[in-house]
């Protein structure tokens, strides 16, 4: 397998192994009754032990960022409005709605990001810009209402989280570039995912014990850390490094869609047609932002 096609393939594999993610975790919350807080905190927490444990045996200098103030206070602050908001955010959505629901929603992020940047800049948004937020507004709208514009299919608590969640995945997505470049990917990402589940425990560490658990819990959340977390994140930056990323922003359109068909076969939830439609439409503005910025960078090189 070529060097491109071998990155395509991780990528999409991310992609997919990201949407399984959030249906594995509605499977962990209604199965075990464990609350949406208590779950990400224990995910962040073993999360980003796993992550800096991967970044360390990967020769990465983990502990380099303390050493200076103003980026460990950058640190500190992506933790609480990036990492712990966004997934605090994702799975509390999941709980008021379903995995596939929050996954799309959540997937309104980039047209978020190209409006800020737009608006800061006060510069006219191409015509694809453009036609990407419309596509993104109509398909939410779909989503939200099955079709009928008179009442909503979720609850307005659900939709709240769920654009809350695509508003702080936007943030997430954005603010730790600087850091990324000076300390890397791994380290950043595994420490603002371990420190966000130490400042949610000091409000729910001790508010786990009521819950159900067996064999088939513990292997689902040691998929949904291992697999949905660890593995997802390594294949993605892998795969990112290979193709580039206007590709991998095409090709990560399948997590929706992969939460989508998962949550209706494993979970049994009802995805009606509007659903289905409105999904493609919130996944086509984000192909459209993708192939628009791609087009820009071709036309500036």
């Amino acid at each position: 397998m070529g060097f491109t096609k071998k990155g395509m393939l991780y990528v999409l594999i991310a992609a997919i192994l990201w949407g399984s993610s959030g249906v594995c975790a509605q499977y962990i919350m209604e199965k075990s009754h464990i609350a949406a807080p208590w779950l990400t905190m224990v995910r962040l927490l073993s999360g980003g032990a796993v992550l800096l444990i991967l970044s360390f045996f990967h020769g990465d200098k983990i502990f380099a960022i303390v050493k200076n103030r103003k980026d460990t206070l950058s640190l500190l602050f992506f933790s609480l409005f990036g990492a712990l908001i966004v997934q605090l955010t994702f799975l509390v959505t999941i709980e008021k709605s379903n995995a596939a629901t929050a996954t799309v929603l959540q997937f309104l992020s980039p047209t978020i990001i190209v409006t800020w940047f737009a608006l800061a800049r006060k510069a006219k948004p191409t015509l694809a810009v453009t036609a990407a937020i419309a596509t993104s507004l109509i398909g939410t709208l779909l989503l939200v209402t099955h079709g009928n514009m008179t009442s909503l299919s979720i609850s307005t608590e659900a939709l709240v989280w769920g654009i809350a969640s695509a508003f702080s995945a936007a943030l997430y997505s954005t603010y730790p570039s600087k850091l990324i470049a000076r300390y890397g990917t791994l380290p950043i990402v595994g420490w603002s995912m371990f420190l966000a589940g130490l400042m949610l425990t000091p409000f729910y560490g001790n508010s786990g014990g009521d819950f159900v658990i067996d064999g088939n819990l513990v292997m689902a959340f040691m998929y949904l850390v291992m697999v949905g977390t660890a593995l997802t994140f390594s294949l993605y930056l892998k795969g990112a490094q290979m193709i580039g990323g206007s590709r991998a922003s095409i090709l990560s359109c399948a997590e929706p869609l992969s939460s989508a068909l998962l949550s209706v076969a494993l979970l049994g939830i009802a995805f009606t047609l509007p659903d289905w439609l409105g999904t493609l439409m919130i996944v086509s503005s984000v192909l459209l932002i993708s192939l628009d910025s791609r087009k820009r960078m071709q036309a500036a090189a």
